[in-house]
């Protein structure tokens, strides 16, 4: 299946939609709570701060300066990781105790808070680690400088920032890629109700899909058109019955009539029987409609043609090219014919060669003078059928009517419809064809119409 037709499916564009917006939610919610996390930290580090500058304060107050000195030393000597750092100097800004260096580069924050970054040797390595440090002065004559690391911290959130994010990337490419494994699942499924719809449409309306091998709404569907298929076949059967019952009620009256007006015929003085003759044309012309609607419907009821039969397809197209090429001569065209040296095939004789005939009958008739009919028999690629196309240089018929020329009665556009005929011809070829195990199909001549026939 391709993967442009999958990728632009509906399915998979809802799946891609809805992934981008959960992961642009997901994203939001992290950045959320990675905001929370660091302003409760932060929070909890500054109130830290504060309470050991209280305590040195407390510390100064009773034991001087040698106890602030005693204090800061056991506090670098702890194994702690996670310890406070102190720089005791002078107001002249000489360091009189604590583990940071004198010449830092501060940052200066509100409220008197400090940043500062500082290479610090952790196993062996020198790494740089931000602090937060604020400054207290100890009575009149010294300043503290309190500083807490939050390196910890930030690579900590960070880790888990990162693995968020790579979690939901991981998350988005699988998703996408399932979603493209189900939209194509989904969409073999709707192209197999495509090809099964098409073919109970241009076969056996009869036929029903197998919804029982399906499931889910794939399953309902399937009933759904069954349901719609029944409705339409019904309706069909309908129309076609009542068609047939108005040919069948009045071809005997039709021909008793025709038979009556013959006999007045011979009556009736010569000038009055010419107008006679018209109106016993216009009774045969309606008897050959009766009995060729007649003539559909019996075929259309009937199963394929399972007889064992033998027809030379290329004899039967001569003799039908024989039979009208003295009325193309008459109108100036050139009939053009190729056949293969043996096409064998089985099935009617007659009816293929009314086939043959309904087809090219049309051909000669929207052909204009002087122009060019073909005819030409070859094998079906890859098949063992047969393909019969007899193509014209007329008007030919726009192809959103291809399918509607194959309505009993169906006349296109004005310019045809002024030509003699009732609309059957096509409908009776697709009908002999389909009989046979075959198709009847339209193509554009460039100029004028192709017709193929396809059989067994």
């Amino acid at each position: 299946m391709e993967v442009q037709k999958v990728v632009s499916s509906l399915t998979f564009r809802y799946i891609a939609r809805y992934l981008l917006v959960l992961s642009a939610t997901v994203f939001l919610v992290i950045i959320g709570m990675y905001s929370i996390y660091s302003y409760n930290y932060f929070s909890e580090l500054s109130a830290t701060i504060v309470a050991e500058q209280d305590t040195l304060n407390l510390i100064y107050e009773g034991q001087s300066l040698e106890g602030i000195e005693r204090y800061v030393g056991d506090q670098g000597e702890t194994r702690i990781t996670d310890h406070f750092y102190y720089l005791v100097s002078d107001l002249g800004g000489d360091k009189v105790a604590g583990d940071l260096p004198e010449s830092t580069a501060y940052r200066e924050f509100e409220d008197g808070w400090l940043g500062f970054e500082l290479a610090l040797l952790e196993w062996g390595e020198s790494v740089d680690v931000e602090f937060l440090a604020r400054e207290v002065v100890l009575g009149e004559e010294y300043r503290v400088l309190v500083a807490r690391s939050y390196q910890e911290a930030v690579a900590q959130g960070r880790l888990v920032l990162h693995t968020l994010v790579r979690t939901m990337l991981v998350t988005i490419v699988l998703g996408l890629v399932g979603g493209y494994f189900a939209a194509a699942r989904s969409l073999r499924r709707f192209e197999w109700l495509g090809r099964e719809m098409s073919r109970i449409v241009s076969g056996n309306p009869s036929q029903r899909l197998d919804a029982d091998a399906e499931k889910g709404q794939v399953r309902e569907l399937a009933h759904v058109i069954n349901r719609m298929l029944d409705q339409t076949e019904s309706l069909m059967d309908g129309v076609r019955s009542v068609s047939d019952n108005i040919a069948h009620d009045l071809r005997t009256p039709l021909t008793r009539l025709r038979n009556q007006l013959s006999q007045l015929q011979q009556d009736l003085p010569e000038r009055n029987g010419k107008a006679m003759e018209v109106l016993i044309s216009d009774c045969d012309a309606l008897l050959a409609s009766f009995n060729a609607v007649l003539r559909i419907s019996a075929l259309e009821a009937g199963s394929c043609y399972s007889g064992d039969k033998e027809v030379d397809l290329g004899q039967v197209l001569r003799d039908v090219v024989d039979l009208y090429e003295p009325l193309a001569q008459e109108k100036g065209l050139a009939i053009h014919m190729t056949t293969l040296p043996r096409a064998h095939c089985r099935g009617e004789a007659d009816l293929l060669f009314q086939l043959f005939a309904n087809v090219l009958d049309n051909a000669i008739k929207y052909t204009p003078e002087a122009g060019d009919i073909s005819v030409s028999l070859d094998h079906i690629s890859g098949d063992s059928g047969y393909r019969v196309s007899i193509a014209d240089c007329g008007p030919g018929i726009s192809a959103e009517h291809w399918r509607d020329v194959f309505r009993r009665f169906y006349r296109v556009e004005p310019s045809r419809s002024a030509l003699p005929g009732h609309g059957l011809g096509l409908s009776m070829a697709q009908a002999i064809a389909q009989y046979h195990g075959g198709s009847v199909d339209l193509e554009d001549n460039a100029p004028g119409l192709r017709v193929v026939i396809s059989l067994p």
